[in-house]
């Protein structure tokens, strides 16, 4: 497949360094110093998957024309921007390795929801000093059409990704699969980005697991008002959580899942800690805020969730006051 990967961070460069490898064509966009860096050094993988792949690094994107497949993976609050740069681009399929509910009527409105294919992503990484990705979590990619149900380009991007080594699922319920993730999320990331702790550290805590089971039911039950069914996100028993007797009862589910990231991927943190690590603007507009306004127009009480999005968004501001 001819592919643009639009984004050359963690999953950006994960994701075109494997494409690569597999023999697909792939060019990756990216900018400034990251750019540079990664056509002298090409783009190095280390973790669950070692390779140092050498596939076109493009700066300009006047210079693509089209693409079977867009992969885009920059942050939530540079969507309108990087779509802009690409609205010249016939793209066949795109889809979106983003969190939240919002990116695939944002590519719907640059390249018609006939090529949009909701995706839901349950892999991760992220980037070392030394430029290398470090590829942690593959657990699966959920593929389906826009708006629900499976289609021959279903089959074909997910053949893709796993030619590459990227776990693919088909999906006929997309929109399941993507609240399914986003109430996941939520509740690892506002416990790990108010805490700055690992996710397996955090979330076997006691105080920490209820704060995010909490968060889970809460966002949950918007997901429920918006029409999905909360299924098992591996290693998160969601349905359990949700129809746990209580909080109490749902922070048990949270520090098994916690238990499977302390021993497998101790060191794991969901990428809005990374950012904050990294003193970055924080993905929580496309996301937390998003889930709150829902709630509202619902009549759903989200008092967690929305104190760790206010608690988030003034450390965000911060941030950004002293950029």
């Amino acid at each position: 497949m001819k592919i643009i990967v639009m984004g050359a961070g963690a999953l950006g460069s994960i994701s075109a360094a494997l494409l690569h490898e597999a023999g697909h064509d792939v060019a990756l966009v990216a900018r400034g110093a990251r750019a540079e860096h990664l056509r002298t050094n090409g783009v190095t993988i280390e973790g669950l998957a070692n390779v140092t792949a050498k596939c076109p690094i493009v700066t300009d994107t006047s210079t693509l024309s089209d693409a079977d497949l867009l992969i885009m993976t920059v942050k939530t609050f540079d969507m309108d921007a990087a779509l802009q740069q690409l609205a010249h681009v016939k793209v066949r399929c795109a889809l979106s390795v983003q969190n939240g509910m919002m990116k695939e009527d944002q590519m719907a409105a640059t390249f018609g929801r006939d090529a949009v294919l909701i995706s839901t992503s349950n892999f991760s990484g992220g980037v070392r000093d030394d430029g290398v990705a470090l590829f942690t979590v593959n657990l699966g990619v959920t593929v389906g059409k826009f708006g629900g149900g499976l289609s021959p380009e279903t089959q074909e991007v997910c053949e893709a990704l796993e030619s590459a080594g990227i776990k693919a699922i088909p999906a006929a319920d997309t929109a399941s699969a993507a609240w399914s993730k986003l109430v996941m999320w939520c509740g690892s990331a506002i416990a790990c980005a108010l805490t700055r702790l690992p996710t397996g550290k955090v979330l076997t805590d006691p105080d920490g697991a209820m704060l995010a089971a909490r968060v889970i039911r809460e966002v949950g039950a918007v997901a429920a008002a918006e029409g999905a069914t909360v299924e098992e996100m591996n290693p998160y028993d969601l349905p359990a959580m949700m129809v746990a007797a209580d909080d109490e009862a749902a922070a048990k589910f949270v520090q098994s899942a916690g238990a499977v990231f302390q021993e497998n991927m101790p060191q794991h943190k969901p990428s809005i800690l990374q950012a904050l690590e990294a003193g970055k603007q924080l993905e929580i507009g496309a996301t937390l805020a998003d889930v709150i306004a829902r709630a509202a127009k619902h009549g759903i009480a989200v008092p967690a969730t929305d104190s760790g999005y206010r608690l988030l968004a003034s450390i965000d501001r911060d941030l950004r006051a002293g950029a």
